[in-house]
């Protein structure tokens, strides 16, 4: 997919802010929370992209939501975005910080997805067998979704690993309704 130059431009921007502040590591954590945020608050997102709501009360609503929740990096990102109209790019510019934090620690992004929160020590051998099998460092976020019933579902880059109950049970439904 080719990388937004407006994006990439203020994913950049908080990258190089973040790195001044030794706080790199903090706003990509808080970054990935505010992703699944809007992911699954689609009215939230909503909310960014609608020029209908003015400026100063969608600045409002974001300090309302935000102040002291997050970084002031990552409270100013989204007020900026807000502010010029460019609340919908919120998502795609947390994904090309994701990129750019990942490239300068020579790192991949990969995603975890657990019906209960793993282990520390089973996070750390699951981490060695992709950094293994990617030939990668790989930056594991972990995400605790009980939908999934049970398993682990894998995000690296753009592969998928889908190991979780209720994806084995739809293809098991599926068979036997062939």
């Amino acid at each position: 997919m080719p990388h937004d130059p407006i994006n990439v431009g203020y994913a950049r921007a908080l990258f190089e802010m973040a790195q001044a502040e030794g706080v790199v590591v903090r706003v990509e954590e808080e970054l990935f929370r505010l992703r699944e945020l809007l992911k699954g608050n689609p009215k939230l997102l909503q909310f960014l992209k609608d020029g209908n709501v003015k400026r100063e009360g969608r600045r409002q609503a974001l300090a309302d939501l935000f102040h002291g929740r997050v970084h002031p990096l990552v409270l100013n990102i989204l007020v900026t975005l807000s502010d010029q109209d460019r609340g919908g790019r919120s998502l795609a510019v947390i994904e090309e910080f994701d990129s750019i934090a990942a490239a300068a620690r020579q790192e991949i992004g990969g995603e975890v997805v657990t019906a209960r929160p793993l282990d520390p020590a089973v996070t750390e051998r699951l981490t060695a067998e992709l950094n293994r099998m990617t030939g990668k460092n790989v930056r594991l976020f972990e995400k605790v979704d009980p939908s999934i019933l049970g398993g682990v579902v894998i995000k690296v880059g753009e592969q998928v690993i889908d190991g979780g109950l209720r994806h084995k049970l739809e293809r098991i439904r599926d068979q036997l309704t062939r």
